[in-house]
């Protein structure tokens, strides 16, 4: 077999291209994790998200990733991401001080 010639491969358009596409998703997935305060999440998967770590007891997972993680909670089902309150003072404080901001994602 022949080696690549890399001088014939970097001037290649659709090797530049790629590369730029490439280094452009790793920069707006970087960025999109700077400017997002969000609360801590468990490593979900492209398109079933966290749905994997849910087992045939759906509220036990639940309650270990609560320990694991904490009482507030990101998780990714599907595409829909989900906020998981797992603390009866964190729920009290969502619906007495931050109520409208929940009414208005619905």
């Amino acid at each position: 077999m022949e080696l690549l010639n890399v001088a014939q491969l970097s001037t290649n358009p659709l090797f530049l291209s790629l590369i730029l596409l490439f280094s452009l998703l790793v920069w707006l997935q970087l960025e999109k994790r700077k400017t997002l305060n969000l609360p801590p999440s468990p490593p979900k998967l492209p398109l079933i998200g966290d749905i994997h770590q849910l087992g045939k007891l759906p509220h036990r997972s639940l309650r270990d990733l609560s320990k694991k993680y904490g009482s507030l909670l990101l998780l990714q089902l599907g595409y829909n991401p989900t906020l998981l309150v797992s603390s009866a003072d964190m729920v009290r404080e969502i619906v007495k001080n931050h109520d409208i901001v929940f009414y208005k994602c619905y």
